[in-house]
């Protein structure tokens, strides 16, 4: 793996749709995905039972709920969710983009409520 450092706004920027836009390669440790949203779009809700998950904001405005409660996270922002919470997150306002991150972990998948 390169230490080339990567340019989390414009990524998002030049990218289009939503999804994830870019990740960290396997086998560092640690899942770390640059997920772009389009405005209204959203990851519907869900639960990881395993793991704690850190979410930074990179561009726009995110909607972040956890258990029901919604949490609004700017650019710059950073909020952990905790494992076993209930989570979605939409983009508001325009198109967003933030890093989710979490250790690294095989075959990893969320499950609905």
């Amino acid at each position: 793996m390169s230490p080339e450092p990567v340019p989390l706004t414009r990524t998002v920027a030049g990218a289009t749709g939503s999804g994830v836009v870019w990740t960290l390669p396997a086998g560092s440790g640690v899942n770390v995905n640059l997920v772009r949203l389009e405005d209204g779009e959203a990851i519907a809700e869900h639960v990881n039972d395993v793991l704690d998950v850190v979410l930074v904001g990179v561009s726009g405005t995110v909607s972040v709920s956890i258990d029901g409660l919604e949490v609004t996270l700017e650019p710059g922002a950073l909020l952990c969710v905790p494992a076993g919470a209930r989570r979605a997150v939409a983009a508001r306002a325009g198109a967003a983009g933030y890093l989710s991150l979490h250790r690294e972990r095989g075959g990893l998948m969320p499950r609905g409520t």
